[in-house]
Order: C-alpha cells, then structure tokens, then sequence
C-alpha cells in the first residue's frame, strides 16, 4: 500500500505546518501533483444550479499548463462537481477522502475515485480497510484546510462542513475566498458570514483568475 509520510522529502510542506497535521498519508495515484500549487475548493453538498454555474466560470479554459491542482473532498455536491469538471477539463485534481483510502467517500462517486486514482491523485489519512464512521469527516477537513495555500467555499451553511474547512484555514494562515450568494438561500449563510469576517470575494471570473496572477479575462460569473 503507497503511502508517504512526514520525514519524507514528498509529504505535502504546507499540511506539515499545521499543529496536528497526520503523520503519514495513504495516496492512490500520482504524487507529483503536491510539488505543484495546490487549492482547496469546497461547498455544499446540495449544490445549486447557481453553484454550478459557478465552477463551471472558474475551470473552464483554465490553463491546463499552470502547475495547480483543485484539492477537494469527493463529497456529493460541490465536491464532485469540482473534480468532475478538472477531469473534463485535463486539470489536475487532489481527493481527500475521509477515513480510509478504499471508502471514504460516497459509493455514487465511484466513477469520480477511479478516474481520479488513475490519472490524478486520492488521499487519506487511514490505509484500506479502515472503517469509516462519522467523526472522520471533520477531521479530514483539517487536511483540506491545511494542504493548500487557499481555501474558496462555493455554498456553504453556517454549520456546514465546508465552514469547519473555512474556519480552519484562517487559523492557519490561509487565504480563503467565497461566492457571495442570496441572502434568502439557507447554501448562502456561510459564505456570507465568512465574508462579514473579512474573507475574500469572488464576484467574477477574474477575480478568480487574478487568485493565479492571470490578468487577462475580463468575464463575471
């Protein structure tokens, strides 16, 4: 079973920053995508057309020669979404799965981990076999704060998990950005919210765009 651990030279930098970061990590995949910029992009699990729509602005025609992956949680909703459109896309893409490495993640993303553990890379914090219950879900939220150098929440209630990663990344020094959305829409709370505690907007597709120094498109979401 593959798996890189914190004395070795390709065990994520940033992740090992954090306080309580895992001593080794179990992968599927190719580990070379952590030499590159990694960034978190997560939401709600009941992702609207409008969240939609939102990803789709932001990884279409992203540069595929940038040495960025998307690092996401192979959760339904906008997890998926997020690597399903880098798959389409030729971007690279990063799965942390919580508990183990086998199933930690929701069986209708099967597809999704395949694809993922063959051409990208899956992560998790416990080897194969490892049972998964319920508490492992917030822990792993520490590493999809952690491993990145920016946090973006699409959708997100207050008491989502997707804030717990938010939350998270501004304790360790982390950018984080978030889709302002309709204050009437329960999916809209937490993002809101992060932004009335100082977070950054995303309004358009430069905005995200100038995330990676890419001043040239001028396209709102």
């Amino acid at each position: 079973m593959n798996r890189v651990c914190d004395w070795d030279i390709r065990y994520p930098f940033l992740l090992k920053q954090i306080h309580n970061y895992p001593k080794c990590l179990y992968y599927k995949g190719d580990l070379e995508l952590l030499k590159g910029r990694l960034v978190t992009i997560v939401g709600t699990r009941k992702i609207t057309s409008y969240g939609k729509q939102v990803v789709r602005s932001m990884l279409y025609n992203f540069p595929s020669l940038l040495s960025v992956s998307f690092v996401s949680g192979l959760a339904i909703g906008v997890d998926v979404y997020v690597h399903r459109l880098c798959l389409e896309n030729n971007l690279r893409t990063v799965a942390v799965v919580a508990g183990g490495l086998d199933n930690g993640y929701p069986k209708c993303n099967g597809k999704e981990y395949e694809q993922i553990s063959e051409t990208n890379l899956v992560l998790a914090e416990y080897p194969c076999g490892t049972k998964l219950i319920k508490g492992m879900f917030p822990i792993r939220n520490r590493i999809l704060a952690g491993i990145s150098d920016t946090v973006i929440v699409i959708e997100g209630d207050i008491d989502s998990g997707s804030m717990i990663t938010a939350d998270l990344a501004l304790e360790y020094g982390r950018d984080v950005y978030v889709i302002p959305g309709d204050i009437f829409r329960k999916t809209s709370r937490g993002c809101n919210e992060l932004i009335k505690q100082g977070a950054g907007i995303i309004a358009s597709r430069e905005d995200f765009l100038n995330i990676f120094n890419i001043y040239s498109e001028q396209m709102y979401i």
